[in-house]
């Protein structure tokens, strides 16, 4: 814990607004100059001392122009480029997200990578401290890389995904709880009743089993018969020749007529493993960057994931708030589900060929998890 006073602390003594005190700090002339007197007592009373980055924004002055030094926050990733890191969607995503609401903010932002051919926990210290870098983003680490070993007391601190990695801090994610059982509900609406979830384990990590969760509340809800146990691939699983082999296995074992999966190509994946998609295995990608009328499945708010990480890591700097919380707030963004030629409606066949018209039936859905 921070024991440092803060802004906040100020402010409360002080009877007025925290954003009152930065004001008054800086000598500005829409505050009162009885005011800016009683704030700057209380401060100098309980050893307040300014944040470096709001210190830099109304002292520095940057070489061009005379303008001020804009403060800088920093995306933290532990995959690099070589490793493929801006080739998964995902990613480019929440560093988007996250870099348009910074620099919305009034912060430049800055990709940093923490991975092998570029800085371990001693060298991104450094950097961060040379740069005046004082908050960053834990921007969805993945698992069996090293632990962060920087002084967290001198950070604010926001995540994305990234469960594993201590400590607890401010976290922001895709609702990937909600979002498998909206998309359970929406395949049993379609009419498909043996429906099976295929995830990685890095996944189940990182979002600490969000997924499994999830399908163990659905499956309670439905016949045993029509339970159909998760596959989780390994961690070194990685590519299509690795997982396939075990799909087959695994459809063949336990009959699924629907699969969710996160990967987006599983349709492609189903029919590697030699089984007609959407004809004898249907299936939905719970992790869908943007509608595809090919593909049935969540479009995840990925973006706005990165938004708000943002916004907590901002609103942390401006509150003059570093160290690990005593209470870490955890923030889900809602997804919405898209009907998709990869899980045709069955019903709708069915009552069809029966010669009825379908009644009720719709092809978008946000986010709703369905009454038990």
């Amino acid at each position: 814990m921070n024991d440092r006073p803060t802004i906040k602390d100020v402010a409360r003594l002080a009877q007025v607004h925290f954003t009152t005190v930065s004001m008054a700090m800086r000598g500005h002339p829409s505050i009162p100059a009885a005011t800016r007197e009683r704030i700057l007592a209380i401060a100098n009373r309980i050893g307040y001392q300014r944040n470096e980055v709001f210190s830099a924004l109304t002292r520095r002055r940057s070489n061009f122009g005379g303008g001020y030094l804009t403060p800088r926050i920093a995306y933290l990733a532990n995959q690099s480029p070589e490793e493929g890191y801006l080739k998964v969607a995902h990613n480019v995503l929440f560093v988007a997200g996250a870099r348009r609401q910074a620099e919305a903010l009034g912060y430049d932002f800055e990709l940093v990578y923490v991975a092998p051919g570029h800085h371990d926990s001693r060298s991104l210290d450094h950097y961060l401290k040379s740069r005046s870098i004082r908050g960053f983003i834990i921007g969805s680490f993945i698992p069996g890389r090293p632990d962060l070993g920087v002084d967290w007391n001198d950070y604010a601190v926001a995540k994305i995904n990234s469960r594993q990695v201590a400590p607890g801090v401010p976290f922001v994610s895709n609702d990937q709880y909600g979002e498998v059982r909206c998309a359970f509900s929406n395949l049993r609406r379609l009419g498909y009743r043996r429906i099976g979830l295929a995830v990685g384990q890095p996944d189940e990590q990182v979002t600490d089993g969000m997924h499994q969760s999830a399908l163990l509340l659905e499956q309670a809800g439905i016949p045993a018969r029509d339970r159909v146990p998760p596959l989780l691939f390994p961690t070194e699983a990685n590519t299509s020749r690795e997982v396939v082999p075990l799909l087959r296995a695994w459809i063949r074992s336990h009959r699924p007529d629907a699969v969710l999966c996160t990967w987006a190509t599983i349709a492609d994946m189903i029919r590697e493993a030699g089984f007609d998609c959407p004809g004898k295995v249907a299936c939905a990608s719970l992790c869908l960057s943007k509608p595809d009328p090919a593909v049935a499945g969540i479009v995840a708010s990925l973006e706005p994931v990165g938004e708000q990480a943002a916004s907590l890591l901002v609103a942390a700097l401006r509150a003059e708030t570093r160290g690990i919380p005593s209470l870490a707030t955890a923030t889900y963004v809602r997804g919405t589900w898209f009907d998709g030629a990869t899980a045709p409606n069955r019903v709708t066949t069915m009552t069809e060929a029966r010669g009825r018209s379908p009644e009720g039936m719709t092809s978008r859905s946000s986010y709703q998890i369905p009454k038990q």
